[in-house]
C-alpha cells in the first residue's frame, strides 16, 4: 500500500476517532478529578506531553534549561546543549547529516549517510526538524530533553529521546526590544579563538489579540582553526532571522504563524581533521602523473608536516591547505499552528514546510588537509538540498478530566537530493591536478511517513495514575541513484517499506504532597536507513531499530522551587545503526554503515535544578550510562571489542551551573556564575584503538559581572573552558593511506578556551 492511501486511510480514521474520543469528553462533568493545581511563582512548566504540565507531574525523566540558564551558559548552538543535560552528547561533525550527531544514555546515531534517521529527535515550537533542522538557538524560553524512546506523541519517532525547544512568544500588552552580545577576539586574555555574537528582539503589540516578535542574531566566528598556508583562521559567518505572528481572534481560538531563516558561509577549510600522531608511514600511493608516467609519493607524514610548520600533537588546530575551499549553508522554514479550545477538548492543527541547502565547493574528500601531502581528492560544486513538509492534527483533552488524553495522526514527507559532484585528484606541489570526473553524481532519498497515534492517563485515584500510549506507524522510504561519469557507476533504486507499532505503558504515583513515583515501559521504533553508494557498489539497506526501554523514576520538589529527578533506566536496541570509518589508500575518509544485533544501555542519573533561595540558582546531574556492544561484536579493526563501551558515548558525566546574586545598592546586584562538565574516557570509533581515545577529564567556565535589580542591563567578563581542555569532536585512526600510528582528531570551539565580554540591555 502507497504511503497515499496511508494517508487518506489516517485522514478518514482519524476523522471518526476524534469524533468517537471527542463524545465522553463532552459528557464529562464536575465529578471528574482535578490533576494539577496553578503553577506558584518559580515553578518549572513543561510541553513533555504536549500539555503545559509541572515537571514534577509528568512521568518522563526530562533535563529543563530556562531562558536564564542558557544565557548564564552561554548555549547559543544546538551543539551547546551537551553542556547542560548530562545524558546528552551531541558531536556531530561537518559533512554528517543533520540526522546524525546526537545520543542520549550512549544512543544515537552517528553517520556521514544521508539517508540516517536520527535517534535523537529536535522539536522547535511542536515541530519535528527532521534532518532540516536549526543550529543556532536565540530568543529560546525553554528547553526539555526528554530521555528514552518517544513516539506517542510527538511527530517523528526517536529511539534515544527528544530536544524540545520552546522558544519566546509574541507579548501582545507592550512594545519592547532587546540586544544582548558575546564578544571575544584570539589572543585576548588567553582567548584561543574570536568570535563575535550579537543578538536583538522587538516585540511589537499589533491589536489587544494579535503581536509580532522578530528575532535576529549574527555570529562571526575566527577558528579555532587555523591555516598555516595563508595565515588564517577558518572563517564561520552566520546570520538568522525568525518571525513570529500570534493572533487570537476569538477567546477559544489562537493562531500561531512562525518563519525562521538562517545562512552560513564556511570559508578557508573549515572545521575538519587536523593530525594529532604522525608516527606512521602509511602507504605509497602511485598516481598517474601529468605526463602519464607513474609518480611515486613521497610516504614520510611527519617531514611533510613540519615542512609546512605542523607538530602533530593534542590540541593541534594548525593545518595547510592551499585549495580554495567555501561551503555555505541555508536553513529556514515556516509553520502554522492553530489551537480550537472547546469547552471539552482542544484540537491542534500544524502544518510545516522545512527546507536546507549545503553547496559549495573545494576540498572534501581528503579531509585530512594537509598539503603539501602526498595526495588530496577535491571536491568541485556539489549542492545537498533537504525538503521536509510535514501535517499534525491532534485532539487533546482538558487536564481537569479524569481520563486524560492526547491522540492524532502524523504525515510528513522528506526529500534529500545531492548532485553536481565533480572529483579531481590533487597531487603534491608541482604536479598538475588530474580530473578524474567532471560529471554530475546524483542521489534522491526520499522518506515518506505516515501515523496515528495517542496516549491517555487514568486518575484511578487521587493518588495514582495509570498511562497507556500507542502508535502505529507507517515508513516508505526510497533510494534513487544516476549514472554519472565516474567508472563503475550504476543507475539504481532502491526502496524499504516499514510498518510498526509502537506502545508505551506506566504508573505513577503520588508518594508525598510535593513527591511523585513512576514506572514505564515504551517500545519504540526508528525507520531504517539506505546509504547512498560508491562507484561500482550497490545501496546499503539498514533495517529500523527497535528500541524496548524500561524505567523507574521519582521526582520532587526540595527548598521551595529546586526539583529533584532521579530515575534507573534499562533499555535494549535492537538492529542498532552503527558506522565503521577507515581511510582508504588514496587519502579518502571512507564510512560505512552497519546493523549492530543489538546494543543496551542501563544504569541511573539525578538531575537537581532549579532556584534553590532567591539569590542562589543550581543546576547539577549526573549520569552512569553503560551503554555497550553484543558480545563478540567485531570492530572496524579486526579486534573483539564486544561488551565494551559505545563509541561517542561517555560512561559517566557531572554537570554542574549556578549562579550566586549580591546586591551591591537598590539598583544593582553583582553575580558570579560558575559552570562545569566532567566526563570519563570516550571512545569515538568502533574499534580498540587507544590513541582514539579521550581520557577522563573537566572543562570548567565561568561569568562574574553586574546586574540592575530590575534586569534590564547586564555586563559580565566571562571564560569557557578555562584550562584550555582540547577535546574533540571526533577522531580517527590509521590515515592518511592506512598508516596505523597516525591520528587525526576535527576540534569545534567548545576544544579551545574562549575568554570575553557579553552585555545585554532590554528596552
Amino acid at each position: 500500500m502507497s504511503i497515499h492511501k496511508h494517508a487518506r486511510l489516517l485522514i478518514s480514521s482519524a476523522t471518526i476517532a476524534l469524533a468517537v474520543m471527542s463524545a465522553p469528553a463532552l459528557a464529562a462533568d464536575a465529578a471528574t478529578t482535578t490533576t494539577a493545581s496553578d503553577p506558584a511563582p518559580g515553578e518549572i512548566i513543561v510541553t513533555a506531553q504536549r500539555r503545559a504540565e509541572k515537571v514534577t507531574e509528568v512521568p518522563i525523566s526530562i533535563t529543563v534549561a530556562d531562558a536564564a540558564q542558557l544565557e548564564r551558559e552561554q548555549i547559543d548552538t544546538v551543539g551547546d546543549l551537551s553542556r547542560i543535560a548530562p545524558s546528552l552528547e551531541i558531536n556531530s561533525a561537518p559533512g554528517q547529516t543533520a540526522g546524525g550527531g546526537g545520543t542520549i544514555r550512549g544512543i544515537g546515531t552517528q553517520t556521514f549517510s544521508a539517508g540516517a534517521v536520527p535517534s535523537v529527535g529536535l522539536v522547535v515550537d511542536q515541530v519535528s526538524q527532521g534532518n532540516a533542522n536549526i543550529a543556532n538557538l536565540f530568543d529560546v524560553a525553554r528547553v526539555e530533553v526528554l530521555k528514552g524512546p518517544q513516539g506517542t506523541l510527538f511527530g517523528l519517532t526517536t529511539s534515544a529521546g527528544v530536544i524540545n525547544i520552546t522558544t519566546n512568544k509574541p507579548d501582545f500588552n507592550a512594545f519592547s526590544m532587546r540586544v544582548r552580545t558575546e564578544l571575544s577576539s584570539a589572543g585576548f586574555a588567553g582567548s584561543e579563538y574570536g568570535d563575535q555574537i550579537v543578538q536583538g528582539v522587538v516585540n511589537l503589540p499589533l491589536a489587544a489579540n494579535a503581536a509580532l516578535r522578530v528575532s535576529a542574531f549574527t555570529n562571526t566566528r575566527q577558528g579555532p582553526d587555523y591555516n598555516l598556508t595563508d595565515g588564517k583562521y577558518v572563517a564561520n559567518d552566520t546570520y538568522g532571522v525568525r518571525g513570529h505572528l500570534l493572533w487570537e481572534p476569538t477567546s477559544a481560538l489562537s493562531i500561531n504563524l512562525i518563519g525562521d531563516y538562517s545562512q552560513t558561509r564556511i570559508t578557508d577549510g573549515g572545521d575538519f581533521f587536523t593530525f594529532i600522531a604522525a608516527s606512521g608511514a602509511g602507504i605509497n600511493p602511485v598516481i598517474l602523473g601529468a605526463t602519464g608516467g607513474a609518480v611515486q609519493l613521497p610516504d614520510n607524514v611527519n617531514a611533510n608536516l613540519q615542512s609546512c610548520g605542523i607538530t602533530a600533537q593534542t590540541g593541534n588546530r594548525n593545518f595547510c591547505m592551499a585549495n580554495s575551499f567555501v561551503d555555505h549553508q541555508y536553513i529556514g522554514g515556516v509553520s502554522l499552528q492553530v489551537d480550537y479550545k472547546a469547552p471539552a477538548f482542544t484540537v491542534t492543527s500544524i502544518t510545516a514546510y522545512r527546507r536546507s541547502i549545503e553547496s559549495g565547493y573545494g576540498a572534501a574528500s581528503d579531509v585530512f588537509r594537509a598539503d603539501p601531502l602526498e595526495l588530496q581528492v577535491t571536491n568541485g560544486p556539489f549542492d545537498h538540498p533537504v525538503d521536509l513538509l510535514s501535517e499534525e492534527l491532534r485532539l487533546s483533552s482538558p487536564g481537569s478530566t479524569r481520563l486524560e488524553y492526547t491522540a492524532g495522526v502524523y504525515l510528513s514527507s522528506q526529500i534529500q537530493h545531492v548532485s553536481g559532484e565533480t572529483l579531481q585528484i590533487q597531487p603534491a606541489e608541482g604536479i598538475i591536478p588530474i580530473v578524474i570526473n567532471s560529471g554530475t553524481g546524483e542521489y534522491r532519498v526520499t522518506d515518506s511517513s505516515a501515523a496515528v497515534f495517542g496516549q491517555t492517563t487514568f486518575h484511578a485515584t487521587d493518588k495514582l495514575r495509570l498511562l497507556a500510549g500507542g502508535r502505529y506507524t507507517w515508513d516508505d522510504l526510497a533510494l534513487t541513484t544516476t549514472a554519472d561519469a565516474i567508472p563503475g557507476s550504476v543507475s539504481s533504486y532502491t526502496k524499504l517499506d516499514v510498518g510498526k507499532f509502537s506502545w508505551k505503558v506506566g504508573a505513577q504515583y503520588d508518594v508525598a504532597r510535593r513527591t511523585m513515583a513512576y514506572a514505564t515501559i515504551s517500545h519504540g521504533f526508528k525507520g531504517g536507513q539506505i546509504t547512498e553508494p560508491s562507484a561500482g557498489t550497490a545501496p546499503t539497506v539498514l533495517l529500523p531499530e527497535i528500541p524496548t526501554a524500561y524505567e523507574l523514576g521519582l521526582k520532587s520538589t526540595l527548598l521551595g522551587t529546586w526539583v529533584l529527578d532521579a530515575n534507573l533506566f534499562y533499555e535494549t536496541i535492537k538492529n542498532f545503526q552503527a558506522q565503521t570509518c577507515a581511510s582508504s589508500s588514496s587519502g579518502d575518509l571512507v564510512c560505512n554503515q552497519v546493523n549492530v544485533p543489538s546494543v543496551k544501555t542501563r544504569g541511573g542519573e539525578i538531575d537537581l535544578f532549579g532556584k534553590v533561595t532567591p539569590n542562589l540558582s543550581l543546576n547539577t546531574g549526573f549520569i552512569l550510562a553503560k551503554a555497550t556492544y553484543p558480545g563478540n561484536f567485531i570492530g572496524s579493526d579486526g579486534t573483539n571489542i564486544g561488551g565494551t563501551q559505545l563509541a561517542n558515548a561517555p560512561e559517566y558525566k557531572f554537570t554542574m551551573s549556578g549562579e550566586y546574586t549580591v546586591p551591591v545598592s537598590q539598583s544593582v546586584n553583582s553575580f558570579v556564575a560558575l559552570d562545569t562538565i566532567w566526563k570519563s574516557r570516550v571512545r569515538y570509533e568502533e574499534t580498540s584503538v587507544e590513541q582514539s581515545t579521550f581520557g577522563p577529564h573537566w572543562t570548567v567556565g565561568g561569568r562574574i559581572g553586574a546586574r540592575t535589580a530590575d534586569q534590564r542591563y547586564t555586563i559580565a567578563l566571562f571564560v569557557r573552558n578555562l584550562f584550555n581542555v582540547h577535546e574533540p569532536i571526533a577522531m580517527q585512526s590509521g590515515f592518511p593511506y592506512s598508516g596505523a600510528s597516525n591520528i587525526g582528531a576535527m576540534y569545534g570551539p567548545n576544544g579551545f578556551r574562549q575568554v570575553g565580554l557579553s552585555l545585554d540591555g532590554k528596552f
